[in-house]
Formats: structure tokens, sequence, C-alpha cells
């Protein structure tokens, strides 16, 4: 490992530590205030937003870190045309869901929460803002910025989620998913001049610019939009078929999943991308290898662990109301270990830039995640639906295995015309 990487690496540790006691303060008061049947409705938000804070946050991270990296053009176009992205997409967000809001509404929400779902484009806008400013700060290796300014927007998007939901219960609970982005983010902007971003000027637009980070903003997207939609479509399914209670206590498992499978997501593309990016050809293959080797051990420990503290974990984050979420994770950790070590090769992909492959593997993943999560709850009810994900895991990693196999991951000429990797 480089010394160079030895800080960022570091650096995301400690964060991933931070975010993730705000995340668990911010999951058990939301949890407190709308118990199980609510939180199948804060699922079902967070996911639109998800979807929303992707399309917006995909012209704010990967191009604008690798265009200030670079240096071939000033920051401040790449900022000022990002900036304007964001704008248009989340005011365009803000159309579509002006006409639409209680349409979606009524299909995965119960005909209630509309106006919750019109509030969404502006916690996707400042979410997107954010991954602004930390892109900026990556891009020039500011790390202590990086850092502090990822730190403090996570505790206050904690403390206005603790606030509105002490403040007006449920509903507070429920809006803060919308609202609470939106005030840490106008926070951080009263930080001293370190934490802001240079002066820019909003009307003098590059079109190139543009058009590099719109290049990763549209695969990503399309990738996001199918992975959350699955989610929030299974939701609905489960609160179809079953109840809103199960369909809640599904979304608290797998939010719990979220939090540490995040956790595992940046440190294995800060470790394997650089990596993989160097090496070609055989010397790829052995690195592989051991990787593999080395991710084999780390999952086996992560299966421990969760089925040895999930119970705790779920009554100290949620409570008793919660006590399925525990059964549900213990076999849910079984698909995302799969899940870890079919990164392993699906970050080859990424890192050779072999964009189609990495987007059909998404969508087959999701595809199937959807089917075999709705036939085991079918045929052997909710408490052992989580086995559809095993299935599914088993799959996609045997998929991607074969992929690696075939020596797919070899860098064509066709594939070295992909010049920019939206992901």
């Amino acid at each position: 490992m480089q010394r160079g990487m030895i800080k960022p690496i570091i650096n995301i540790g400690c964060q991933a530590i931070f975010k993730l006691m705000f995340a668990i303060a911010s999951l058990k008061v939301v949890a407190f205030y709308v118990g199980p049947s609510g939180m199948a409705v804060v699922g079902q938000i967070q996911a639109f937003l998800q979807i929303l804070s992707a399309g917006a946050s995909s012209v704010t991270t990967t191009g604008v870190v690798k265009l200030i990296a670079e240096n071939k053009i000033p920051k401040e176009r790449a900022l000022q045309s990002s900036l304007v992205l964001l704008t248009a997409f989340s005011f365009s967000f803000f159309l579509v869901l002006l006409f639409t809001n209680n349409v979606i509404s009524d299909f995965f929400l119960q005909g209630e929460w509309s106006r919750a779902l019109l509030l969404l484009p502006l916690g996707a806008f400042f979410l997107g803002l954010n991954n602004l400013f930390v892109s900026y700060f990556n891009g020039c290796q500011k790390y202590n910025e990086y850092f502090w300014f990822s730190v403090i927007t996570a505790l206050l998007t904690t403390l206005a989620t603790c606030a509105l939901a002490f403040s007006f219960g449920k509903s507070g609970a429920i809006y803060s998913i919308a609202l609470a982005p939106v005030v840490a983010g106008l926070c951080v902007l009263i930080l001293p001049a370190r934490f802001r971003l240079p002066k820019l000027n909003l009307i003098n637009l590059d079109i190139k610019t543009i058009k590099v980070l719109l290049s990763y903003s549209f695969m990503a997207l399309g990738s996001v939009i199918i992975v959350y939609g699955v989610q929030i479509a299974l939701r609905d399914y489960i609160s179809i078929s079953g109840s809103m209670a199960e369909a809640g206590v599904w979304y608290a498992a797998t939010r719990l999943s979220d939090i540490y499978m995040g956790i595992c997501s940046v440190l294995f593309s800060t470790l394997l991308l650089p990596k993989y990016s160097s090496q070609e050809n055989s010397d790829l293959a052995r690195l592989v290898l051991k990787v593999g080797g080395a991710a084999f051990g780390f999952v086996l420990l992560m299966i421990g662990s969760v089925a040895l503290f999930a119970d705790f974990a779920v009554f100290l984050v949620y409570g008793d109301a919660f006590t399925m979420a525990a059964g549900v994770i213990k076999i849910y950790v079984i698909g995302d270990a799969l899940k870890c070590l079919s990164w392993v090769f699906l970050y080859i992909m990424l890192a050779k830039q072999h964009v189609k492959f990495y987007l059909a593997y998404e969508v087959f993943s999701a595809l199937l995640y959807l089917a075999f999560c709705v036939i085991f709850f079918r045929l052997y009810g909710f408490e052992n639906m989580a086995f559809g994900y095993v299935v599914q895991g088993s799959i996609s990693l045997l998929a991607v295995l074969i992929w690696f196999l075939a020596g797919k991951y070899k860098t064509s000429q066709s594939d070295k015309k992909d010049k920019y990797d939206p992901v």
C-alpha cells in the first residue's frame, strides 16, 4: 500500500465510526416515534430521497473529483458547472413530483404524506451541495477539511432529525427525512472560510465540462433507480401481501445492513480501486486471488459478529417492537457476505471501466433480488423471506466469478474508449 493512501484510509475509517454513531442515534429516535408500521413509510420516503439525491449528486461527486484532481481545467469551472446542473436537476425533480406526488402517495404510501414527497427535491439539492463541498476538498486533497466537514454535516443532520421528532412527534420524524439535510446544509454555509467553495461565476458556463459531468450522471442514475426502485416495490409488496408492520421490520433490518455495508463499500473502494487500476492481466489475477482470500476471512467474521450481536443491536436501536428484525438480519447478513465477495470481482469492472458489464450486473442482481424475495415470502412466509437475498447473492457471485474466469476483465481497445467512468 502506498504511504499516500494511509491518511485517506484513516480519514475514511474515522468518518465511518462517527457516521455510524450518528446514524444509530437517528434511527433510534425515528423508530421510537413512528413504530414498526411507520418505519415502512420512512423506508419508502427514504428510498425516494435516495433516488433523487443520487441523481442530483451524480453531477457533484466522481466527475468533480477527477476534474479537480487532474487539474486540466480551472477548478472553479468544474464547480460552477456542477452547481448549475445540481440546481437544474433538483428543480426538474420538483416539477415531476408536483404533478405526480398524489399518484406516488396512492401507490406506495396509502394515500398519505404527499406533501413530504414535495420536499424531497429540496433535501436532494442540499445533499448534492454537501457532496459538492466534499468533492472539492477531496479533489484538492484537503483531507482535514474533508473529514471535519463530513463529520459536522452528519452531526447536524442527526441533531435536526432529533429536534424535529422531539418537537412534532411522528410527523416530525417523517418530515425530517427531507428537512434534516436542508437544516444541516444551511448551517454549514456559515462555517469558517476554510470550509467554503471559491467564488464562482454562474453566468459563464463551459458546455464541454457540463457534458463530461453528464456522462457520469446518466449511467449512475439508471443504476440507482433500479436498485432503490426494487426496494420500494418490495416493501410495497410486503405491506400489501403481509402488513405495514412487517414492511417496517424489513426496512429496519435492511437499514442496519445498509449502515455496515456502506462502511464496507467505502473501505473496499478505497483499497481496491487504486490497486486494481494499476495492475493488468496475470498480475491483476494474482492480486484478486489474494484479495479474495482476505475477503473470505472478513465475511466470516462479519457473519459471526452479526449472528452474535444482532439481538442486542436491534434492541438497542429499535426497542422491543422490532424483535423480528433480529431474525431477519441474521439471515440477511449471509447475502451481504456474498455481496462483499462479489465486490472482489465487481470492482475490476469499475477499475477497468467495463461500464456495460457493471450496469448489466446491477440490473440482473436487482431483479433477481426482487424475484427470489417475493418467492420466499409466498412459499415460506415473512420470517424466511431473507433467504431470497441469499439465493440471489449466490447466483450473482457465480455470474461475476464466471465473468472473471472467462478473462473478461482484460482491458480491450473498445473499453479504453470509455474515457469517463460514471460510477
